[in-house]
C-alpha cells in the first residue's frame, strides 16, 4: 500500500512539474517573432530551477520505485521498462489494481468532458491564465491517479 501512495504522489507531483516546465517554455519560446528571415529565429532560455525540481523528484521516484518493487529479483532496466503501478504480488493485489484501475477510467470519462466544457471559454481563460491548458491536463492526470490511489487504498483495506 505505501508502495502505490509514494509512487501516485511523486506521479501527481511530476504532472504538476512538467506542465510548469511546459508553461515556462510557452511563455519564453520566441520563433520567428517579425520576419522569418531577419527576426529572432529560434531563442529558448530556461532556467535551472525550473529543471532541477523535475530531475530530483523523477530520480527519486525511479529510487524509491525500484526499493519498493513486488519482484526483488528483476534487474534495474527490467524494471524501469514496466509500470510500477501495475506490479501485484498475489491475485488479492491483482483484484484491487483491477477495480482500481476501473475506478480511474470512469473518473476520467468524467474528467475530460468537464476539461472539454472548459475549454468553450477558452479566450476569457487565455486572456488570464495563458497557460490553462498545460495545467488542465495535468489536472485530468492528477484525477485519474488519485482516484486510483484511493481506490487501491480503499479495496486494500476492506
Amino acid at each position: 500500500m505505501k508502495r502505490v501512495i509514494i509512487q501516485s504522489c511523486l506521479n501527481i507531483c511530476m504532472y504538476f512539474l512538467a506542465a510548469f516546465f511546459i508553461s515556462s517554455i510557452h511563455d519564453q519560446l520566441q520563433l520567428f517573432q517579425n520576419d522569418p528571415v531577419s527576426g529572432t529565429g529560434f531563442n529558448l532560455t530556461l532556467d535551472f530551477s525550473i529543471i532541477l525540481p523535475i530531475l530530483l523528484v523523477a530520480i527519486g521516484l525511479s529510487i524509491t520505485g525500484y526499493w519498493m518493487r513486488t519482484d526483488k529479483k528483476t534487474s534495474f532496466s527490467k524494471w524501469s521498462s514496466s509500470t510500477t503501478e501495475f506490479s501485484d504480488q498475489d491475485e488479492r493485489e491483482e483484484v484491487i489494481t483491477g477495480k482500481a484501475t476501473r475506478t480511474s477510467y470512469v473518473t476520467f470519462l468524467i474528467t475530460l468532458p468537464v476539461l472539454m466544457i472548459s475549454f468553450l471559454f477558452y479566450a476569457p481563460l487565455m486572456a488570464t491564465f495563458p497557460n490553462f491548458p498545460f495545467y488542465a491536463i495535468a489536472l485530468v492526470l492528477t484525477a485519474g491517479t488519485l482516484s486510483y490511489m484511493t481506490a487501491w487504498v480503499y479495496y486494500y483495506q476492506k
